[in-house]
């Protein structure tokens, strides 16, 4: 078995079982942002992916949290993340320099020079001006959901992503996503070990170039990655998943079928930053054209070089026109269920929560990971992870955009699979409902 497959199977969740490492402790809490000290933060402008980075990733409001396993300060940002444990590094290569996005701030701060751009495309095969290369820290997320953690950082990499190729599209500047490169040399381009922090993607920036001021120096005083605790299965399955050279890069490859959908700038930052895990939900029916509307988006081409290899199947329980049941994302019909008894099923599958049994509509991302990685190879698994990460994060924004709610969740995974009656895994769930 592949290590991926064998990763995947080790940590899937029983029903009545938990994804949670109930030992945690506040004490314990690893810290969600890279510390900058005095080092100097530039403005978002200083290069053209600022602002995309500034409206998609950045910290969007802060409140104080109350609940297990303690009181601390909670910072959201405007995309999806479990726990607000954020996993996810962002850096900014361009001919100014090699930044380290301060999502705090927010801001830009200089940690490498103009040489960086050229080993970003260098080692992703990438062409563009300005390159966004987003990393992964498995320790952050991995103090709650332990080896499952993994999973959450494509989850949380593919939700921001969804943001990002939005407004970058938005701002007419032709994202592309690369997903194969070889890791070792990314890497070693942004300055990160490959194990307590690792690149997971890059996204290339058609246009546009680093402002000329700025201090010319880099900066020193950016904390790097703790190394935290370690976990062997999810370092295996990255390690089975790298890419050794240029030729395995092309050979992995495959052409973008389309461009990123273009969306209006002003209601896509509007919705980015209104964005929350909506939990409560009136008890009315989503209209059905909207709906549609919005599944069409989360089902749109992916610009990667990647084949999408997600299908997403809607659990109905209130939309007018349509009767409870399960459908395809086109909105066929494909089982009639009562609705009371549809509603506790995705309650319970999705770890007993209530936002899914409550809400109007549940989205679920699956795949046939053994095909998947019979196909693609062991990067075939990140990049299902990831391309459900982008689905989820599309419909989150989308019904925001709507006016409505939307939360994702995790699962027991054999009663997912159980109740829609299929094969495939699921990689995500996104609850929707009106508020």
């Amino acid at each position: 078995m592949s290590a991926t497959l064998a990763y995947h199977r080790a940590t899937n969740v029983a029903a009545y079982g938990t994804d949670e490492d109930e030992a945690r402790t506040l004490d314990t809490h690893p810290t969600a942002f890279k510390e900058y000290a005095d080092a100097e933060r530039l403005p978002l402008e200083t290069s053209v992916g600022g602002r995309v980075l500034g409206d998609g990733a950045a910290v969007v409001r802060t409140r104080t949290h109350r609940g297990f396993p303690g009181t601390r300060t909670v910072h959201f940002r405007g995309y999806s993340s479990a726990g607000a444990l954020y996993p996810v590094e962002a850096y900014l290569a361009d001919r100014g320099g090699l930044y380290s996005f301060d999502a705090l701030s927010p801001a830009l701060v200089r940690v490498g020079g103009g040489e960086a751009v050229a080993a970003v495309a260098a080692a992703a095969r990438a062409e563009g001006e300005t390159f966004v290369v987003l990393t992964g820290m498995h320790a952050r997320t991995g103090w709650k959901y332990m080896e499952r953690g993994y999973r959450h950082v494509w989850w949380d990499a593919g939700t921001m992503l969804a943001n990002l190729l939005a407004l970058a599209a938005a701002d007419g500047l032709r994202p592309r996503l690369y997903t194969a490169f070889v890791d070792r040399e990314l890497n070693a381009a942004l300055g990160v070990d490959g194990v307590s922090e690792y690149a997971l993607a890059v996204l290339a920036l058609g246009k546009g170039t680093g402002a000329a001021g700025g201090p010319e120096s880099a900066s020193d005083t950016v904390s790097q990655a703790a190394s935290g605790p370690r976990y062997p299965l999810a370092e295996a399955a990255h390690a089975a998943s790298s890419l050794a050279d240029v030729a395995e890069v092309r050979e992995w490859r495959s052409e973008p079928s389309d461009e990123e959908p273009v969306l209006d700038r002003d209601a896509l930052v509007h919705a980015i930053r209104r964005r929350g895990s909506v939990r409560n939900y009136a008890p009315a029916p989503l209209p059905r054209g909207e709906l549609a509307e919005l599944l069409a988006w989360s089902e749109a081409p992916i610009p990667a070089d990647a084949p999408s290899v997600v299908r997403q199947v809607v659990t109905v329980a209130a939309v007018e026109g349509l009767e409870p049941g399960i459908y395809d994302a086109d909105l066929n019909l494909v089982a009639a269920r009562e609705e009371r008894e549809l509603r506790e099923a995705v309650g319970f599958v999705a770890m007993e929560q209530e936002h899914p049994r409550d809400g109007a509509v549940n989205v679920f991302q699956l795949a046939d990971l053994d095909a998947v990685v019979a196909s693609l190879g062991d990067r075939g698994y990140r990049w299902a992870q990831l391309e459900g990460g982008i689905r989820a994060g599309r419909l989150q924004i989308g019904a925001f955009r709507r006016g409505w709610g939307a939360a994702a969740s995790t699962f027991f995974d054999e009663e997912v699979s159980r109740l829609l009656d299929t094969h495939e895994s699921p990689l995500l769930i996104v609850a929707v409902g009106p508020r």
